[in-house]
């Protein structure tokens, strides 16, 4: 389902183009991207001083290889969070300035413990950027079969990120238009993955994102995060 899931959301560029514009102003110039995938953020990122995609999965990782085979800057990786010690070590000597975690935290049963692993690996003054799913009411089939453990509420996310240590400077709601066929296909039709043909239609609803960067809407399909490590 992962797989699937993934290659369609590729195809949703203008989609993924402008979620990156959501945060664009808080990437530095070293960023460690958790769960990568197939690339569909990692190409936004570009160009940086190095970009390290983290996957688990051998099939995204044998793609990133080589799709960025001639980046060099993009540095390919597999951290499975939370981290063990020698891998916690080798992350901190990179020394990011930026951690990029969209889509992943809520496959990590240990939540928390990889929040505060994701605090020790930035440098001091180092910025978190967190997208996660939003509202428990949603949970569905569709995030059964995409192994997620929750969806967020915000106040919940809120905290977690503090107690990670971190000092929030945002957090919002993005795609309010998701969430009905979300609701729809997870909780109604108990779909295993969204159809192709209603992500292709998906692109129709860009102006209503569009309207969403100067009116943050109170409720949405997820969160985004910006949070800060103390200098």
């Amino acid at each position: 389902m992962g797989h699937v899931t993934l290659t369609r959301m590729a195809k949703l560029e203008p989609y993924n183009q402008w979620l990156a514009e959501r945060f664009a102003h808080a990437v530095g110039s070293r960023v460690l991207e958790v769960g990568a995938g197939f690339g569909n953020m990692t190409r936004h990122l570009l160009p940086r001083e190095l970009i390290v995609a983290s996957d688990l999965d051998p099939v995204a990782l044998e793609y990133l290889r080589s799709v960025f085979r001639e980046e060099a800057s993009v540095r390919v990786a597999s951290y499975r969070f939370p981290l063990a010690p020698k891998e916690l070590e080798e992350v901190r000597a990179s020394r990011f300035d930026t951690v990029v975690c969209l889509n992943v935290l809520e496959h990590i049963e240990q939540d928390t413990t990889t929040l505060s692993d994701l605090f020790a690996a930035l440098a001091p003054g180092g910025r978190l950027i967190l997208i996660v799913p939003a509202l428990a009411r949603l949970y569905g089939t569709l995030d059964e079969h995409l192994h997620h453990f929750r969806r967020y509420e915000k106040v919940e996310l809120e905290k977690k990120i503090r107690d990670a240590g971190f000092v929030l400077e945002d957090c919002h709601f993005v795609n309010r238009p998701g969430i009905v066929g979300w609701y729809v296909n997870g909780k109604i039709l108990r779909r295993r993955v969204l159809p192709r043909g209603q992500l292709a239609a998906f692109k129709l609803l860009m102006p209503m994102l569009k309207r969403e960067e100067k009116n943050p809407p109170p409720t949405g399909m997820s969160l985004l995060a910006i949070a800060r490590k103390p200098s």
